[in-house]
């Protein structure tokens, strides 16, 4: 077990030491933060462009992965105690095997493809057994949600610098947009193909998740999340998120929004109209840049706890207990979603498990942190008079509302560390065998506190 040393007569700045910088991950466990390891697997995402001829024996494989898998679902929900034997992955490959041999739709696919629907029900169930907290029961895959397959036995080959292919089996060769370097796509192990709702096809390359390469900056930083300004740092950086959709588009989606509509459900012409795919890719393509940038340049990182699931709540109730400002609240749940912050959050995490230094990702409890004076100490929700402005009713203490809100963040992440009573952020950095707790509840930071 190796320990951070976090040096206590520092304030704006944090001073990290690591006893081994090997380790890639960290958690805390109350004042002690622990360097943990992992070992995680990342893809490579290719646009996978497939001939019309091919096409039907794609979505055979996606039929016949989605079969087998509620199938093994359905058989192991039925078990029950008094049943002598237990359901595990060899006994219902060997179920499969003769069920291939009497019914022939099964026969006539892949049987490594269906081999691995089972393998990926087994490590679902295994991963909910081993941290129920963190994981949920494996559920029913359903059409046009869930269409993929995975490739044990890949093999690919380049026909030119920017086109490849993969071998699917009971499909052949299908090519794929080449957008990395080569070799990466050689040293991937396995495939998965998917098909997204927005009719496109792609193959991810599974390979062993590469290390972060960083260097100790020493640096820490309080986010702040926004619509405004996507993220707001405390060193004073505003982190906009561009406009997702050009004019021309947005106008575009407006009109398929009204078609859509007008469309009857579950219809074959409703399910043909496609929306907000490029607007999905560019936000995610955002997020990915930004949190690779704040995981390279900070040690350190204290992000909001937000309850997105709950903040995008409708505000629409019942014909006799109405809900107040429904549309206004519609508008803010669909500017909130557009940002992406628990995505943004899970990148955050994900990348901080695979640098090759050491980095503390905490969550804190956003509650007041944008009505707290950093000065004084004196929370009023008179306090920030706009998004945009700040101003103590105490002190008279004038800031940017992000910035102050994000310095309060900081603190906030700060004060276990430092030993200073106050609300304690989450770590993410934790073992795969435990779920965190939530945040304790606010105190407010004594005058003696050190600020950040």
């Amino acid at each position: 077990m190796e320990n951070f040393e976090f040096d206590r007569s520092a304030r704006q700045t944090l001073s990290v030491r690591a006893v081994n910088d090997s380790a890639i991950g960290v958690a805390v466990t109350g004042f002690r933060v622990e360097l943990l390891r992992y070992a995680d697997a990342v893809s490579i995402s290719q646009r996978l462009y497939p001939d019309s001829n091919v096409t039907p024996a794609l979505l055979k494989l996606c039929f016949d992965a989605r079969f087998v898998y509620n199938l093994g679902l359905e058989e192991r929900n039925l078990w029950h105690e008094a049943r002598s034997q237990k359901i595990t992955c060899p006994i219902q490959a060997k179920e499969l095997a003769e069920a291939r041999k009497a019914f022939l739709p099964l026969e006539e696919g892949s049987s490594s493809v269906q081999q691995q629907a089972l393998r990926e029900l087994d490590r679902a169930f295994r991963n909910w057994w081993r941290n129920p907290q963190h994981f949920s029961p494996p559920t029913w895959r359903k059409a046009d949600v869930n269409e993929c397959f995975y490739i044990r036995v890949l093999e690919e080959r380049k026909l030119n610098r920017n086109t490849g292919e993969v071998l699917v089996p009971k499909a052949g060769w299908v090519r794929f947009r080449l957008s990395r370097s080569w070799p990466e796509i050689e040293a991937s192990s396995s495939a998965r193909v998917t098909l997204d709702r927005s009719g496109r096809w792609h193959v991810s390359f599974t390979q062993a998740a590469p290390s972060l390469e960083l260097q100790g900056t020493a640096a820490p930083v309080g986010l702040d999340m926004g619509i405004a300004a996507t993220v707001t740092t405390s060193d004073g950086i505003h982190l906009c998120m561009a406009k997702l959709a050009s004019p021309g588009e947005a106008q575009r989606k407006r009109r398929l929004q009204r078609k859509k509509a007008r469309q009857k459900k579950c219809s074959n012409r409703r399910s043909r109209t496609k929306l907000s795919a490029r607007e999905s890719d560019r936000c995610r393509d955002w997020t990915e840049k930004t949190t690779t940038a704040l995981v390279r340049d900070y040690d350190f990182i204290a992000i909001e706890d937000l309850p997105v699931r709950n903040m995008v709540r409708s505000a629409t109730r019942t014909l006799d207990n109405p809900g107040r400002n429904v549309a206004r609240k519609r508008g803010l749940n669909g500017s909130i979603q557009s940002q992406a912050w628990s995505l943004f959050r899970q990148r955050l995490k994900d990348k901080r498990a695979n640098a090759t230094h050491p980095v503390l990702v905490i969550a804190v409890n956003s509650k007041f942190t944008s009505q707290a004076c950093p000065q004084c100490g004196n929370t009023t929700a008179e306090n920030p008079k706009s998004q945009a402005l700040f101003s103590c009713a105490t002190c008279g203490h004038r800031a940017n509302a992000g910035i102050n809100a994000a310095r309060n963040i900081l603190a906030a992440g700060l004060g276990p560390l430092w030993g200073v009573a106050g609300r304690r952020g989450t770590p993410h950095a934790k073992s795969a065998m435990t779920d965190h707790s939530g945040p304790m509840k606010r105190q407010l930071l004594k005058g003696s506190a050190p600020r950040a």
